[in-house]
């Protein structure tokens, strides 16, 4: 089994999103509508393998931004004081490519992952919400590794794969009011369960300062993990991840 500690290499970016950054209170029977434009920087760790092709990650966040080739995420939700609902998109495009540990010349990687979570809220006090949701991902990765032979040419492997599922997730979001402009809250999500993923969690805090009736700014600091597995032999793949790091955006509230 051949293992690269690649530190380029990524299999995972922001994904997400796993939840929704925004929520503000609406007033009861009344719907608030809030979209969110946003990022934010991650540091991986974890494990990621195809066929026999074992990659650890260990990247800070600038390592993941220098690997990033473009990335766009963007989210929606409406709530009316009882009930919410929410959409969040993301996509990553990531490559690199870096020498490796002795015995291997270099890696190369690209990645294209795609997230799309979809949520519904239920209000159980004024403060906490029960949420479930529905999230699709959607990863593939080429992966490359030229390794140095002593006394013979160079060896060149080559591995991609693609995987695609959905994950049930069930969290709680607390939500409350600092003063007149700022709201803090705090979320939690686990999810998989054997039907997509294995396991997926996710923990998110964050401020929203409303800077006026329709702008705001939020910023938080969100923590990500996710187990995924399946195939056989040589269509074996395994990503085993966990991402954290802080995310700030703009909102337009209507």
């Amino acid at each position: 089994m051949t293992r690269i500690d690649l530190r380029s290499l990524l299999v995972a970016s922001m994904l997400p999103c796993l939840g929704t950054p925004l929520a503000a209170g609406a007033a009861e029977g009344g719907w608030e509508h809030t979209v969110v434009l946003y990022g934010m920087g991650a540091a991986i760790d974890g494990e990621t393998q195809i066929g026999d092709l074992v990659v650890p990650l260990d990247m800070s966040m600038s390592d993941v931004l220098d690997a990033l080739e473009f990335g766009a995420m963007a989210a929606y939700r409406a709530d009316n004081g009882t009930w919410s609902f929410s959409v969040d998109a993301t996509f990553m495009g990531l490559g690199g490519t870096a020498a490796t540990e002795p015995g291997l010349i270099k890696g190369d990687v690209d990645m294209d992952q795609f997230t799309l979570m979809g949520t519904v809220g239920r209000r159980l006090t004024p403060h906490l919400e029960a949420l479930f949701s529905l999230t699709y991902f959607d990863l593939s990765a080429d992966l490359e590794a030229t390794i140095r032979v002593p006394g013979e040419d160079d060896v060149t492997r080559r591995a991609s794969a693609g995987a695609s599922w959905v994950d049930p997730l069930v969290g709680l979001q607390y939500s409350v009011p600092i003063g007149e402009s700022w709201r803090f809250n705090l979320r939690g999500d686990i999810g998989g369960f054997g039907i997509g993923s294995d396991f997926t969690y996710q923990m998110l805090a964050n401020f929203r300062w409303q800077a006026s009736e329709r702008f705001g700014v939020v910023f938080g600091y969100r923590v990500i993990g996710f187990d995924y597995e399946e195939g056989h032999d040589a269509d074996y793949e395994r990503y085993d991840l966990v991402e954290q790091g802080p995310l700030v955006g703009m909102t337009i509230s209507f």
